[in-house]
């Protein structure tokens, strides 16, 4: 059976029969996703990211890559776990293999376990063999559903971990977006889009059109296949989404009304600030407890962007405060919309959240409620630097509030004195597609 996963182990020509491969392939848009994975034994690393972000064919294009390093293609060792029942079927996969590298005198392996938290309690065959020293060689990455971080599985390797590390994928950010579309324009941190954007203002309108597009088609891959074989995101796109996301919520055992009810009330209330008591009361998502959980849950899902007020005088967090609420992409708004049949956010609301959500991906993300009221607030080193989204036009002016010393406005179209078009501001700023983050117990 094992063989059937890894057709590289006859010929390494063979991976592009890989089923992730073939899509790959054939899609009208393709981008490579640079997996900064640890490859050095022994590491156990795992990826996280949303439903259909493109994890799998991931891997497969790093299993492509890693054939032209490896001595032996069955060095190279691929699963789907997505059939078996429990962590003892998945110990006799993994048996099998270890045979198969005795027999072959492999040292070191790169054991890819895809969907590895759908057979039950898969951690204890993991953990295990990990302590019988089965992996000291080798190279291990693990997948699976979201409910992996959502349930705290991952919790149970402290110390087993290695040099391995852990990565959350994201949909396609705007500065890559806009690349499929043959826009090459030079990209840097948010010091240089600062100092520099000026200069690509004649990009504006080419620009400006791509950002319409995304607000609709979002970063997730079979939503911009959709787009460039139909120009629109198809009906089994953004239910697909949402049939896998109820999947998660059902095997972690929440309850769907209270995640859709949830869901209804941050689409509805979009860029607005409002509490748990907020949602608990007006919107009957149970006690503030419950409200509380099941927001919590949209953020281990990796749907969602919480963003707490700053006290701009110490930069602290306020987070007895009112909050604000935003899903990670368009589509996402979009198919949430259709299930919770809500009407989806209006273009500056939207422009609002991508802002926020890109920001999110290289800082701490606040947000000010001062005289007036500031959208982002971002943590460079010790620089609190501020912005203002006006999806319209906007005519700059100086702000200051505690130690926020630097701000600016972020418009639709205006070029002025402190003032970047949103188009212009995203298509520069590098932002990752995928992000390290540390592994802490929750």
């Amino acid at each position: 059976m094992i063989e059937e996963f890894n057709p590289w182990w006859m010929s390494k020509e063979l991976v592009k029969h890989n089923e992730y491969y073939k899509k790959y392939e054939s899609s009208p848009v393709k981008w490579d996703v640079d997996l900064n994975l640890s490859l050095e034994p022994f590491s156990l690393n795992f990826l996280f990211g949303p439903r259909q972000v493109g994890k799998s064919t991931a891997l497969v294009l790093l299993i492509k890559k890693l054939l032209n390093v490896v001595d032996s293609p069955k060095a190279i060792f691929y699963f789907s776990c997505d059939k078996l029942a429990d962590y003892k079927e998945l110990d006799d996969v993994i048996s099998t293999y270890l045979k198969l590298k005795e027999r072959e005198r492999i040292n070191t392996s790169y054991i890819i376990l895809d969907e590895v938290t759908f057979p039950k309690e898969w951690y204890r065959t993991i953990k295990s063999r990990i302590d019988n020293g089965d992996f000291k060689n080798d190279v291990l990455i693990l997948t699976g559903s979201l409910s992996m971080k959502a349930k705290g599985e991952i919790e149970t390797f402290p110390g087993r971990r290695g040099k391995g590390k852990t990565l959350i994928m994201y949909p396609l950010p705007f500065s890559e977006y806009v690349r499929l579309f043959g826009v090459d324009i030079p990209q840097g941190d948010l010091d240089y889009v600062i100092e520099e954007y000026y200069k690509y203002v004649p990009y504006l309108p080419e620009l400006s059109k791509l950002f319409e597009t995304y607000l609709v088609v979002g970063g997730f891959p079979n939503a911009l296949k959709d787009f460039f074989s139909t120009g629109s995101v198809s009906l089994t796109t953004t239910s697909d989404m949402i049939s896998f996301i109820v999947s998660d919520i059902n095997k972690l055992r929440r309850s769907e009304r209270f995640f859709k009810t949830t869901v209804k009330a941050i689409i509805d209330r979009s860029s607005s600030t409002f509490s748990f008591h907020t949602l608990s009361k007006d919107f009957s998502v149970g006690t503030v407890k419950t409200a509380i959980s099941y927001v919590e849950l949209l953020e281990k899902l990796f749907l969602l962007k919480v963003v707490e007020a700053i006290d701009p005088n110490n930069g602290a967090s306020l987070f007895k405060k009112e909050k604000k609420f935003y899903l990670i992409d368009p589509t996402i708004y979009y198919a949430f919309s259709k299930w919770t049949m809500t009407r989806t956010p209006d273009e500056t609301k939207l422009a609002e959240a991508v802002v926020i959500t890109h920001l999110a991906r290289l800082f701490d993300v606040y947000y000010l409620k001062a005289k007036d009221e500031v959208d982002a607030v971002v943590r460079k080193a010790d620089r609190l630097i501020g912005f203002e989204i006006k999806y319209g036009r906007v005519r700059g002016r100086v702000v200051r509030v505690g130690k926020v010393k630097e701000f600016y406005f972020l418009s639709k179209d205006t070029v002025d004195r402190g003032v970047i078009p949103i188009p212009l501001f995203l298509a520069m700023l590098k932002v990752p597609i995928t992000r390290e983050f540390e592994f802490l117990p929750s």
